[in-house]
């Protein structure tokens, strides 16, 4: 018997409940979900070693990567694991949360381009039809590219 088969089978089940415990305050401490299920798998396999003492240690191993790869992949495809990824598609993208909003034209626009007034920010914007809307004209929010709004006129607004 070589030494790492010698070493994994005389360790005790409190190792892998030690690795579980160890796992999951990472995960805690991280909130990634990734180290949620390793950890779940060590505190199971640390269950099967007490349970079996003599459980072979290449098989443990070969346990923990199994219900560990298992697990995640079942959580991550599940209703429950996809609801957190769902949930906040434009947190970072804060020009594309305005699709839809109709803001005002602060100055008249040249070639195009001009600001626009957003609650109490003001964004550079450029029309989609290359139009050349003037101060106070209402405009809509068609769409985003980087910080710079795509807008046309208002639906009902005067040419």
């Amino acid at each position: 018997m070589d030494a790492i088969t010698q070493f994994l089978n005389t360790q005790p089940a409190w190792h892998w409940w030690a690795l579980g415990a160890v796992l999951l305050a990472l995960e805690i401490a991280s909130t990634t979900q990734y180290l949620l299920w390793p950890g779940i798998a060590a505190l199971v396999v640390g269950l099967l070693k007490f349970l079996d003492p003599g459980l072979d240690g290449r098989l443990a191993v070969f346990l923990f990567a199994l219900i560990s790869v298992i697990a995640t992949a079942t959580w991550k495809r599940s209703a429950w694991g996809r609801a957190d990824r769902d949930t906040h598609g434009n947190l970072n993208q804060r020009s594309a949360q305005y699709v839809g909003r109709l803001v005002r034209c602060e100055e008249d626009f040249s070639n195009g381009r001009g600001p626009v007034r957003v609650d109490d920010t003001r964004w550079i914007a450029a029309t989609v039809d290359g139009s050349a809307p003037v101060r106070g004209d209402m405009l809509e929010v068609s769409g985003a590219d980087g910080a710079e709004l795509k807008v046309q006129r208002a639906p009902g607004s005067v040419p």
